[in-house]
């Protein structure tokens, strides 16, 4: 077999190349510009528990709910879309322990717009092992406070907004079976996070 010149081996190599290039220009095109979203909705309730002991001292527990909504999409197809509680647990109990234990987990939440009422109720697992059952519900008082910024550098621009609202916050916490919370704070809130980049992959 004769061998290949150098000139055919040239045209067929920069044939190769223009092929390859091609299929790499609508990848590369539909790269460019990639658009995040995240919105947030946080409802934050927090209680003091004082419970009487046997010698006649007094422990005092704090406990927060954490109920919320987040979700999350690029380019328009949305990549979160979930409801949560999170319980803290913070304090001393009768025997003089110091207490500091979570838990978070998947839970029933619903918000009305804008600030207005929300509402929260599931239950989890905290790490040390205790299983807390919530049902919580807030009202929005007061004025909304709004926060709206954006950045901007060579390829990227990010816009974030931000509202809160001081609420009341009414309900039970169930603590292995014991009612620790049955009642109301004014020491809550309702708040919303937004993010939304554009990102152009430009220098």
């Amino acid at each position: 077999m004769a061998p290949r010149s150098p000139r055919r081996s040239r045209t067929l190599a920069i044939a190769f190349l223009a092929l390859v290039g091609a299929l790499l220009v609508p990848v590369a095109a539909s790269a460019a510009t990639t658009t995040f979203h995240r919105f947030e909705v946080d409802a934050t309730a927090n209680y003091v528990v004082a419970e009487e002991c046997t010698d006649g001292s007094t422990a005092t527990t704090r406990v927060t709910v954490i109920g919320g909504h987040e979700e999350e999409s690029e380019n328009g197809e949305t990549t979160l879309d979930s409801d949560f509680v999170t319980v803290l647990l913070r304090g001393f109990d009768c025997e003089g322990n110091f207490v500091n234990d979570r838990g978070s987990g998947p839970a029933d939440f619903t918000f009305l717009p804008p600030l207005q009422e929300a509402s929260v109720s599931g239950t989890v697992t905290t790490t040390q092992g205790r299983t807390v059952t919530v049902d919580v519900a807030l009202e929005g008082t007061g004025a909304v406070e709004a926060t709206s910024n954006t950045t901007t550098r060579p390829g990227f621009t990010g816009h974030f907004q931000g509202k809160r609202r001081d609420a009341v916050a009414t309900g039970t916490v169930i603590v292995n079976g014991e009612t620790i919370v049955d009642g109301s704070t004014t020491n809550a809130e309702i708040e919303t996070l937004e993010d939304t980049n554009r990102t152009t992959g430009q220098a």
